[in-house]
């Protein structure tokens, strides 16, 4: 198993009590795609990390080794993610990637 720390930033007084900081639990063969796809929609019982910031809102996933990715919404408040570091197929393993950090562009 992969263990990889992600915290985000808070978007308004008291939104991150309890729930900024998340240890997402991945396979061995985790991809950077996989690990991206848990920050934006979450996993299990546990709410997305990524909060709804409005139409047109964009975060910055930042980790250990550089920036991984942007994820943002459209006009139209559909979620996307572009601008990976590399192939999303590429596999954590292959990066070294320990801790993430989600901050509003």
């Amino acid at each position: 198993m992969i263990a990889i720390k992600f915290c985000r930033k808070s978007v308004c007084m008291g939104d991150d009590a309890g729930n900024g900081e998340y240890t997402i639990e991945l396979q061995d063969n985790a991809t950077l795609g996989e690990l991206l796809y848990l920050i934006l929609h979450g996993w299990g019982d546990r709410d997305w990390p990524i909060p709804y910031g409005g139409a047109d809102s964009t975060w910055i996933i930042h980790s250990n080794i550089g920036v991984l990715a942007r994820i943002y919404t459209d006009s139209d408040g559909e979620w996307h993610i572009s601008d990976y570091c590399c192939d999303k197929e590429t596999p954590l393993q292959d990066l070294g990637i320990t801790w993430t950090f989600g901050g509003r562009d």
